[in-house]
């Protein structure tokens, strides 16, 4: 299980690093999905957050790369992995390789992620819920970024060989972190994220230690190798279905402010149990809402990991709460606070 995890903060990382195609980048930018310009060295850099977001966006749109990429936490945990990247029209396929921990291997196509775990010849599907540069951006909320983020340009540094803009998306409140972003001069390719809190502490960092850009990946043979299931036994998630407003037993009784729903899903054999997401356009919280088991311990429980912090514990006698996200522990107990029963 822990090889997984791993599996999968790097990919989250990788999400931030590696931004996306065509359809999110239209909303992020304003846009109706008109083809947007190369980003150029000598163009005035954005003052907003969206603009930011819209030209780290760009970015995937017009080259193939590979690298080597770190991620570190504030514990010290330290990962690497090795990133194929290549985007075509209408499709774009990232490969990682894990280079510590259990050997696996991740890829990820427009909204699916396969992980192999070569050890155990298991090869784990999961359907993803877009497309976006950070972990919890939603490009629909893009216009709203700058009520909760404001952009402050520190400069221009070297990462991996390349000159990059860095710029700091500070938060307003204490709700949030910031993200400071090293952006690649001509292309506006993230080489470098850290999240920050607010006594500027780096909580997380992922940053390209090697990089060549327009190196020749070709999207068939990433995809080819992405299908080839042979030899390993391919495990699915249990089926979930979207819940209507009307089904939802949690809601919270006010909003925590920035935040907005972004929908509810209840697993078709657990209908008791709920899962609920909510971002601000970058950073995202999960609630996971389930029956007590009989037996189980009910104090509860608080621990962080880098960037993401985690609360658990009961919200009446008969029901449990997870509570995780890329936020503050404080902004996970005021979401818990606020939830109240629906029906």
């Amino acid at each position: 299980m822990r090889g997984r995890r791993g599996a999968q903060k790097a990919w989250r990382w990788l999400g931030a690093l590696l931004l996306v195609c065509a359809g999110s980048v239209a909303q992020a930018a304003g846009g109706s999905g008109a083809a947007l310009p190369a980003a150029r060295a000598d163009t005035a850099l954005p003052a907003d957050v969206a603009g930011w977001m819209a030209r780290m966006q760009r970015a995937a749109l017009e080259r193939n790369y590979t690298g080597t990429f770190v991620v570190v936490t504030d514990g010290g945990a330290a990962s690497g992995s090795r990133i194929w990247h290549a985007c075509g029209q209408d499709e774009h396929i990232e490969r990682i390789e894990a280079l510590d921990g259990p050997p696996r291997t991740i890829f990820r196509r427009n909204g699916e992620m396969r992980t192999f775990l070569h050890a155990s010849h298991t090869a784990v599907i999961e359907p993803l819920t877009g497309s976006t540069p950070f972990a919890g951006a939603v490009p629909a909320l893009a216009g709203k970024l700058d009520l909760w983020y404001r952009a402050e340009r520190q400069g221009r540094q070297r990462v991996a060989g390349h000159e990059a803009d860095v710029v700091l998306l500070r938060p307003r409140d204490a709700l949030r972190y910031g993200y400071r972003v090293w952006s690649e001069r001509r292309s506006g390719l993230v080489l470098r994220l850290q999240t920050v809190q607010a006594d500027g502490r780096v909580r997380e960092q992922a940053s390209f230690l090697q990089l060549d850009l327009d190196a020749p990946v070709s999207l068939t043979e990433l995809a080819r190798a992405m299908d080839d299931l042979e030899g390993y036994r391919a495990l699915t998630p249990a089926p979930q279905r979207k819940l209507q407003d009307a089904e939802r037993a949690w809601t919270l009784r006010e909003p925590v402010p920035g935040f907005a729903l972004q929908g509810c899903r209840a697993p078709q054999a657990q209908p008791r149990t709920m899962q609920c997401s909510y971002s601000d356009g970058l950073a995202s919280v999960s609630l996971f809402i389930e029956p007590v088991r009989p037996g189980a311990a009910v104090a509860g429980a608080r621990w962080s990991a880098g960037a993401t912090q985690a609360l658990a514990r009961p919200l009446d006698a008969d029901t449990w709460l997870t509570a995780v996200g890329e936020v503050p522990l404080d902004t996970l107990v005021l979401f818990a606070d606020r939830l109240v029963r629906a029906r």
